[in-house]
């Protein structure tokens, strides 16, 4: 127990100033050290959430190209179920309705789910 009261008692530490110049520059100096962790951290936030942008972006994309390329097998497959009396023309112009329509109703779905999000 005595040798580590000698040791502590020969522990070199600095002076510290008990000034009020140096209590100032002590917080002073910690006030800086707080706004560049802040700083830091709002950086690895924002990119953090482009990543999240950019890996969603990218699973939209490939989602959408996928849905388009189910739509026109559909399409072909809603063509070929037809009755041979019904013209070819006929037939594209029953199916671009019944495209229309569908795309219609979702794109209104749409819009008023973006102005529901507006008003809030």
């Amino acid at each position: 127990m005595a040798a580590t009261a000698t040791a502590l008692r020969t522990l070199d530490v600095p002076p510290q100033s008990l000034t009020v110049e140096g209590a100032i520059d002590h917080l002073v100096g910690a006030a800086q050290g707080v706004v560049e962790n802040e700083i830091q951290l709002a950086k690895l936030e924002a990119q953090v959430t482009a990543n999240r942008i950019l890996r969603g972006a990218a699973m939209l994309l490939v989602g959408v190209v996928l849905l388009g390329g189910a739509a026109v097998a559909l399409a072909m497959a809603g063509y070929q179920a037809f009755p041979p009396e019904v013209t070819p023309l006929a037939r594209l112009a029953i199916i671009a309705g019944v495209c229309v329509v569908l795309g219609g109703g979702l794109a209104a779905f749409g819009a008023r789910r973006i102005g529901s999000h507006e008003r809030d």
